[in-house]
């Protein structure tokens, strides 16, 4: 018979378990060591004899104790932690397949390196929530490097890897948006459409703006507005429709169009969930889409070809953004990135069923 290496519990086991609230004092009552012990059977299991460690962890394990993060982080200097944090609430991100598709890429490169993901939410700042997450480096997605959320994770040396923004010290992946969406705009203008509308980002992207707007929203338009430009069309600022990133947003925003009169012949979307809503809203109205409006998106979630009618869009390729920002994260935190890191990404027009020639112009 085997030795048992766990001796009877004692009344503060079944204090401590009815009470949920198992502290690290409490494993090392219980398997006859120091507080110190426990934490190396899980931070440095090395430093013990393995008996010791196989009884600390078996007890740790009855009693219900984990590690707290925090603590973790101090002793280890290591969570096995990565955070995706985003300027969005968790139920517009989770209801979005772009994010998934990202997540998808991420997780990849976590599993590949036993390592777990965090999805921060922003019910307080995004300064407040990136101190407060307990994770060895942050994958930011869709703000800039100037925004002033965070000058903080500057200030506490946390790594970070940018997403969908501009960078210049720290490293970034974006895709090559600029392009992209001049081959939308372009391939409308060829096909004969004259009266286009775009839904943007919800950010004033207007030259009266004050402030210089960057990055991917910034980056999308300019490929619409050199389209323009090329093909001999001037651009007026009017013809951009701020949209809440959400397939109710560019329901609402189709809605609002056709309401107030207009009869574009083409929408242009910076965001394939936006076009999704147009696509329904419009199938609602009785609008026929690509016969009386012309309808394209940006990204080529998994969902653009399954739409009625399948989604015309710009292809960038989600999931390897996610396994990239991933990687480059994790040799930054291993101090093996020897230079500036910004990847770029390529687009690529994906054209279906959602778009069409224009027979007749409205010149």
């Amino acid at each position: 018979m085997g030795v048992n290496l766990v001796k009877p519990f004692s009344k503060t086991f079944y204090k401590t378990f009815m009470n949920r609230k198992v502290r690290i004092e409490d494993v090392a009552r219980e398997a006859g060591v120091s507080p110190t012990a426990v934490s190396f059977a899980f931070n440095s299991p090395a430093r013990l004899n393995s008996a010791t460690v196989q009884r600390i962890l078996k007890i740790a394990d009855t009693l219900g104790y984990a590690p707290n993060p925090h603590a973790r982080a101090l002793l280890a200097r290591s969570v096995g932690v990565i955070g995706i944090l985003t300027p969005q609430t968790l139920p517009s991100i989770f209801a979005n397949p772009f994010y998934s598709a990202f997540h998808e890429g991420v997780g990849q490169v976590c599993e590949a390196h036993n390592l777990s993901l965090l999805t921060i939410s922003v019910s307080q700042s995004l300064s407040e929530a990136a101190a407060n997450a307990p994770v060895d480096g942050l994958i930011i997605v869709g703000l800039n490097e100037r925004h002033p959320e965070i000058e903080v994770l500057l200030r506490r040396k946390m790594p970070f890897v940018i997403v969908d923004g501009d960078s210049v010290v720290a490293p970034s992946v974006n895709v090559d948006d600029e392009s992209g969406a001049f081959q939308a705009a372009s391939y409308l203008l060829e096909s004969g459409h004259r009266d286009i509308l775009a839904l943007t980002f919800e950010l004033d992207y207007s030259a009266t703006h004050t402030d210089k707007v960057y990055g991917v929203g910034q980056r999308r338009l300019d490929g619409f507005k050199r389209a323009f430009e090329q093909g001999g069309l001037p651009w007026d600022d009017e013809f951009l429709i701020p949209t809440p990133t959400s397939v109710t947003g560019g329901a609402e925003s189709f809605r609002g169009i056709w309401a107030s009169g207009k009869r574009p012949t083409a929408l242009l979307s910076v965001a394939d969930i936006m076009a999704i809503g147009v696509l329904e809203a419009a199938a609602d109205a009785g609008v026929r889409v690509p016969d009386d409006l012309s309808v394209i998106g940006f990204d080529d979630i998994p969902q653009a070809k399954w739409t009625n009618p399948p989604l015309t869009t710009v292809r960038q390729p989600i999931l390897e953004k996610g396994e990239q920002a991933a990687q480059l994260l994790l040799a930054l935190i291993a101090n093996e990135l020897t230079g500036p890191a910004n990847l770029l990404l390529p687009t690529e027009l994906i054209v279906r069923a959602s778009t069409q020639e224009v027979t007749h112009r409205k010149d």
